[in-house]
């Protein structure tokens, strides 16, 4: 692991070199974890110094059982700015330009350093850097999106009449609680009947009646890692027009994943998938969202399948494509696959059948 970690850091000093920046200020847990392999506590500010070529951790408490990358911790106790610039001085980084993601760089720490250094946002080099995916994150990603297979499987059986979606969702979080071994965050949307036409629906205490769609898309963050897709359910005997409109959202995935491949531009992703569904009649009730995303240390990560965004995939980008028709008839529909990029094409990671689920 060390030699993974040592690859990343360099991976991060030769994009602050070209780019002019003396060094890197990353406070985001995910990138603390992508750079030390320490999945620090949300409720503490730990920052990871980069420099020409050290790193400092600078943190209230000492990890524990984790073999160091950084060449010296820096402890504070109660407010870290002392510590922070400690470390600055240090990697002499004072009076240079230093990098950090400012939308999530703590103010309180930002303003005070702005007489220390030049703070220049960071955002898109930590994104260029991070959006392929090495060998290890790879396989953690595979793994957390097998820990949704088994969730929804556990969903198929609890969806029945009379039950309520905050009971479907407990199952769904006990599953994947017991899948990792420890505590994770569990971001979704969930509806069921009318509510799976809503924008971004969450689950709660509405009882699930027969005939409805129940629409389910989790994207939790599990040990410094994320998945994300999406499945559709029916309660008892689906009707034609359900049936009909998840097959053309079967074939709007199924030409995406045809197209994924190094060099395709996300946007021509985008245009594809949307006009399998106009060309199959249900373009005025197509979805408004992207056609889908990066993902696999934060979600969504860059880039979107949107029409603006032209950028070309790349091996070993992992990537979620997520069509939707919200009929309301029919009921909401999204679904949504994830895919390693391969020099050839893609590797489909979801196991659980891309088809309307019945649930008896």
């Amino acid at each position: 692991m060390k030699k993974t970690l040592s690859n990343r850091l360099e991976a991060f000093q030769v994009a602050l070199d070209a780019e002019k920046l003396r060094g890197l200020i990353l406070s985001q847990s995910a990138y603390v974890y992508h750079l030390t392999n320490w999945l620090p506590p949300s409720w503490a500010h730990i920052f990871v110094v980069v420099g020409p070529s050290d790193l400092v951790l600078v943190t209230p408490l000492i990890p524990k059982d984790i073999e160091p990358i950084w060449s010296e911790v820096i402890i504070y106790e109660s407010f870290g700015l002392e510590a922070l610039e400690q470390a600055l001085t240090k990697l002499k980084l004072v009076d240079q330009t230093v990098g950090a993601i400012l939308d999530s760089f703590p103010a309180a720490y930002a303003l005070p350093l702005s007489n220390r250094i030049r703070l220049q946002d960071a955002g898109e080099l930590v994104h260029s850097v991070t959006a392929v995916k090495d060998e290890v994150a790879q396989n953690e990603i595979r793994k957390r999106v097998g820990y949704l297979d088994q969730a929804f499987e556990v969903a198929k059986k609890e969806i029945r009449p009379g039950v309520s979606e905050i009971e479907v969702f407990g199952t769904i979080f006990t599953s994947l609680a017991q899948s990792l071994g420890g505590p994770f965050t569990l971001d979704c949307n969930f509806g069921s009947g009318p509510r799976a036409l809503v924008e971004e629906p969450q689950p709660t205490g509405k009882l699930i009646v027969d005939g409805e769609v129940v629409m389910i898309d989790l994207f939790p963050n599990m040990g410094g890692y994320v998945a994300d897709y999406t499945r559709n359910f029916v309660v008892g005997k689906p009707t034609d027009g359900q049936l009909a409109q998840h097959e053309v959202l079967e074939k709007a995935l199924a030409a995406a994943e045809g197209s994924l491949r190094p060099g395709v531009k996300v946007s021509d992703i985008d245009q594809l998938v949307r006009k399998v569904i106009e060309d199959e009649g249900y373009g005025e009730f197509a979805y408004q969202h992207h056609t889908g995303h990066a993902f696999g240390l934060t979600i969504p990560e860059p880039p979107l399948l949107i029409a603006e965004d032209h950028t070309p995939l790349q091996a070993e980008m992992v990537i979620a494509v997520e069509p939707g028709i919200y009929h309301p008839v029919n009921g909401g529909m999204r679904l949504e696959g994830n895919y390693i990029i391969t020099e050839n094409g893609c590797e489909p990671l979801v196991g659980f059948p891309a088809k309307l689920i019945v649930c008896e």
